[in-house]
């Protein structure tokens, strides 16, 4: 598991992580939130290479079943963080077309600041950490990430059954396995978190806030 503790330097202050007092609370950070919905039941009428008698990846099998974090758990990317771009509608040529101009040196940027992002999941996190979230979303998103890159696509074809408030639906899905190994992005990240300036400086307690954050920043990231 990857740790680090990386000091915030403020105003000419040094800020080094925080210590909370024997009384206080143990600090733990929430989980990356993966859905923020309840995913509606669908089987699979077809997918890609089905015709040539191809099966479904087994990368593919996990992300549906169990999401993003039983992909990390498969032994090829045990090494590596997963980031899985999807994009579904019933265009289906629109979408090849999204999946066709998909890159991972130009677009991992942004999966990494949204995976970042949700890292600070608090319901406001620009209270809770001042100026220290943006610059950080910002930096991320600003940052030339290197190492990223997309292994695999894949697409189903899906009809979802009906519920209490939808009827049946179909559509197409398209996912983009993106992977990076975790020493690199580790790595890239402490970067990002020594350059990043937050503006104003954040006040003591929001500094505290954000060192505690980047103590447990990849447990269960």
């Amino acid at each position: 598991m990857n740790r680090f503790i990386i000091p915030l330097i403020l105003g000419g202050v040094f800020f080094s992580s925080c210590i909370t007092d024997s009384g206080r609370k143990a600090y733990e950070l929430p989980a990356v939130p993966e859905e923020t919905k309840i995913p509606r039941a669908f089987t699979i009428l077809d997918y890609k290479n089905k015709a040539s008698g191809d099966t479904v990846p087994e990368w593919v099998n996990s992300y549906l079943d169990s999401g993003l974090r039983k992909v990390e758990t498969l032994a090829a990317y045990q090494d590596s963080y997963v980031f899985i771009p999807k994009n579904e509608g019933n265009n289906f040529n629109a979408l090849r077309l999204w999946k066709d101009n998909f890159s991972a040196e130009l677009d991992f940027p942004r999966l990494a600041a949204t995976r970042i992002e949700a890292r600070f999941s608090v319901p406001y996190p620009d209270i809770e950490y001042g100026s220290f979230y943006e610059a950080l979303i910002r930096a991320a998103s600003d940052a030339s990430w290197t190492g990223a890159a997309a292994k695999d696509d894949f697409w189903i074809r899906k009809k979802y059954l009906p519920n209490e408030t939808e009827g049946e639906q179909e559509n197409w899905e398209f996912l983009i396995l993106v992977t990076i190994e975790k020493s690199s992005f580790s790595s890239q990240l402490k970067t990002v978190f020594d350059k990043m300036n937050p503006i104003p400086q954040p006040d003591e307690n929001q500094i505290a806030a954000a060192n505690r954050v980047k103590e447990q920043f990849f447990e269960k990231f």
